[in-house]
């Protein structure tokens, strides 16, 4: 009985999840990659899946093929999604201009540095001009993967694939940019870059927002309330403990990209291919009849 409510339950739910997960892209990835990497979106996914996969061999022992590849892509396409928020890899990096390549990046939970397969360098920044738009920031990178090179031009809107690998420009900054800082937040430490976000707990987030370089303070937000601390400064704010352990500061001008594993997005795509297939093929044999 409970397999039956599942299976037949499942579409709806798969559709609920779709609509979570397209509610959260309006605020961005790293929401999206806050929510579809939750407890509850992972064990209700399961559940959908879960339902598919009986659909789907109920359909196979009655030697209905068609009718099994909705339900058997469902199953792949929500097993993609998942797979490439538990599984995938990547984060942050920040390249100031002619300093040598790198090869890490700052993970996407802001916990860790994690190695990447290729080393990329950041070779020069420039602008482009586009007939009605104002001029945009570009960056020239260079660098190495697997005994291979590639040279690249990257925009806000112009991306590469390197290794496996979507490399996006985030924000181009000056200067005396304040590269990176840790900070304790209650007894979890993290390392961040400016204008990021950190959510250590339901209901607080963290918003690292500027820098005041006269008196030597880094501007955090916590939820809506402004807090400047020096390092090795501490304060509780919102019922949370913050303290400021170390901060460094970048000598030359640079950028910071966002690389996202996509070596798994084959896996969703497959998915709900499987399930156009399914649900188009009929339609088209009943406008023939």
């Amino acid at each position: 009985m409970f397999i039956g409510l599942i299976r037949r339950g499942g579409p709806l739910l798969a559709l609920v999840l779709i609509a979570v997960a397209a509610v959260a892209s309006l605020f961005g990835s790293a929401e999206v990659q806050r929510v579809c990497g939750s407890v509850w979106f992972i064990g209700a996914a399961g559940l959908c899946s879960l339902g598919g996969l009986a659909a789907g061999v109920v359909a196979l022992r009655g030697r209905r093929v068609l009718a099994a590849l909705p339900h058997v892509g469902l199953v792949l396409g929500l097993a993609g999604v998942v797979l490439n928020q538990v599984a995938g890899h990547g984060g942050y990096q920040f390249l100031p201009v002619g300093t040598g390549a790198r090869n890490y990046c700052l993970a996407r939970n802001l916990r860790q540095i994690e190695e990447l397969p290729f080393s990329i360098r950041l070779d020069s920044i420039g602008t482009r001009t586009s007939r009605g738009f104002r001029p945009a920031p570009v960056v020239f990178v260079s660098g190495t993967s697997d005994s291979s090179g590639f040279q690249a031009a990257l925009t806000y809107n112009r991306t590469i694939t390197v290794a496996g690998y979507r490399l996006m420009l985030s924000q181009v900054v000056e200067p005396g940019f304040l590269d990176e800082y840790e900070l304790t937040i209650d007894s979890s430490e993290f390392a961040l870059l400016h204008n990021q976000h950190v959510q250590p707990r339901p209901g607080l987030t963290v918003w690292s927002f500027g820098f005041d370089t006269e008196q030597g303070k880094v501007g955090l937000l916590v939820n809506r309330t402004q807090q400047w601390l020096t390092v090795g400064d501490s304060a509780t704010v919102e019922g949370a403990r913050l303290q400021l352990t170390a901060a460094s500061f970048s000598p030359a001008m640079g950028a910071i990209l966002i690389a996202n594993d996509v070596r798994l997005r084959s896996v969703l795509f497959i998915g709900f291919g499987l399930v156009l297939v399914g649900l188009l093929v009929p339609l088209f044999k009943k406008e023939t009849m």
